[in-house]
């Protein structure tokens, strides 16, 4: 066997190594890891007999549940690139992620199979589907397989399928909040790297039971990779609801959870109106966005020292920085609206325009390196070259570091308005405008104008029936400097989101600058 590590050997050793442990609950069924591991190889050894060659990649799109965990598995054993689809996203989204990775074949689940079958004749390299819990209904169009059929007629026996350190194991695809999705590519090296970094900084510790509520083929699957080192039992749930996640932590003693801020929101809301035992919890990560710091602080009141942050994305696999429980501390409100500090496994360095690297507190490009950072987009050297060099990635996010090398996300850098010459960060001035009481959501964007270039505005969601546009400038006005102060207020019901739960801020810049020369980013 192979010194360097893959991802093929990690899961077989593991699955064997807990064995009779509860891996995945999701409703009223629980799979042990030995249900796994012999699922997973019935199917690794059904892609491999349906004449699947190493590295081809094969779309993975359903809602959570124990198959997605099966495939994954699987797809690593018999050498395969997974794509994972999140199933939020709509039809065009999908057929454009698997066209973009010359998918071959999609695992889908009951609800998505008919949504594959139309999609298929506009995507050339794909000829097969395989349904969850599904007649055979789509022959017209593409091969089709019953999954559960595949597993029945396929050995359990370990796949014999050669993979190294270096064999393509996924196509992850950017939100594409500046442009197009890109494909993010993955060894099974990568992937091995960045399953223990998952155990080792989010503090997933050895069978403890972790409660995945978010979409497995976007972040929680990164998670459940890392708590399946560590013999982790996975309660998995479709969807999001605060009383019944605080009703699962109560009931199941969960010790671990993952949450976008809005989630845990929702969850401390809930906790005003009611009582539940959350004694267990001793680890919540959070992710995707910031944390109001008021929000943050109620948090830490409500559920004690349980806070984690991380920071990271695709290219680098969601962890760039993390901010640990010990650097949560209320009174420091500086450091509650940190990202923390590299990784064990990644650099950062903040640099500007020619790429040197800045001192303390001044904003620059923040670019990370490390161990399980991707190979390259998906068919894209340029643009491969452009973002990576020398193993450092262009994040695209504008960020500073404090003295003790804490990092600070200032804004996206295609998110920076130039306003009278002036750089205006929007997370700058939407951290001020999310303080006033009206306001319960907010966007800022730049607006094409004559005088300024771009205008400073502020998209609104209200906390109640009302508004006060200009109450809100005033409250501006006594905490921003003049030129980052709102020139207009625009109300909405709610803001656009992508499928990853992130704002959509070029959807929302898009109906100011379609008659414009200059380009939506």
């Amino acid at each position: 066997m192979s010194a360097q590590p893959t991802l093929k050997h990690l899961y077989e050793s593991i699955l064997r190594r807990h064995a009779s442990a509860p891996a995945i609950s999701f409703d009223d069924q629980t799979v042990t890891y030995d249900t796994l591991d012999a699922q997973s190889a019935r199917l690794a050894n059904a892609l491999v007999e349906l004449g699947h060659d190493r590295e081809d990649r094969v779309g993975v799109l359903m809602s959570n549940r124990p198959e997605y965990a099966v495939a994954d598995i699987a797809l690593a054993r018999a050498g395969l690139a997974k794509v994972p689809l999140n199933d939020m996203l709509g039809p065009d989204d999908i057929e454009y992620m698997l066209a973009n990775s010359d998918a071959t074949t999609v695992i889908a689940g009951p609800n998505f199979v008919n949504t594959v079958r139309d999609i298929v004749p506009a995507v050339p390299t794909l000829d097969r589907i395989i349904g969850i819990q599904t007649a055979d209904q789509v022959a017209e169009t593409a091969e089709y397989h019953q999954f559960e059929a595949l597993l029945d007629a396929a050995t359990p026996s370990t796949p014999d399928v050669a993979v190294t350190a270096d064999t393509l194991a996924g196509v992850f695809h950017t939100g594409g909040t500046t442009g197009d999705p890109k494909g993010v590519k993955h060894t099974q090296e990568n992937l091995v790297l960045n399953a223990h970094a998952h155990a080792l900084e989010l503090n997933i510790q050895p069978r403890d039971k972790l409660l995945l509520m978010t979409p497995l083929p976007h972040s929680a699957g990164l998670i459940l990779a890392g708590g399946l080192t560590q013999g982790s039992h996975h309660v998995v749930t479709q969807g999001f609801d605060a009383e019944r996640a605080l009703r699962l932590i109560e009931q199941r003693d969960i010790a671990w959870t993952f949450m976008v801020p809005t989630m845990v929101y929702r969850l401390l809301d809930t906790l005003d109106g009611q009582s539940f035992d959350t004694a267990s919890l001793e680890t919540l990560v959070y992710g995707a966005a910031p944390m109001k710091p008021d929000r943050l602080r109620e948090g830490l009141d409500k559920l004690g020292d349980v806070f984690v942050q991380l920071y990271g994305q695709y290219e680098t696999p969601d962890l760039i920085t993390v901010l640990p429980k010990t650097a949560h501390d209320p009174a420091d409100e500086q450091r509650l609206s940190s990202c923390g500090l590299p990784t064990a496994m990644c650099e950062v360095k903040v640099v500007d325009d020619d790429g040197e690297a800045v001192p303390p507190g001044q904003p620059g490009e923040i670019l990370a390196r490390g161990a399980y950072s991707m190979t390259g987009y998906y068919e894209l050297p340029e643009v491969t070259a452009e973002t990576m060099d020398d193993g450092w990635i262009k994040t695209g996010d504008i960020g500073k570091r404090d003295e003790d090398g804490y990092l600070y996300i200032v804004d996206r850098d295609a998110d920076v308005i130039i306003s009278g010459g002036m750089n205006v960060y929007s997370v700058t001035v939407e951290d001020v405008v999310q303080q006033h009481e009206q306001v319960a959501n907010v966007a800022v964007i730049g607006i094409p104008d004559d005088e300024w270039g771009e205008a400073v505005t502020a998209v609104v969601v209200p906390e109640g029936d009302t508004i006060d546009r200009t109450a809100i400038r005033s409250f501006c006005a006594d905490r921003l400097a003049d030129y980052e102060v709102p020139k207009t207020v625009e109300v909405v019901d709610e803001l656009p989101t992508t499928p990853y739960g992130k704002i959509d801020k070029k959807q929302l810049r898009e109906p100011y600058w379609e008659d414009e020369t200059r380009e939506v980013s």
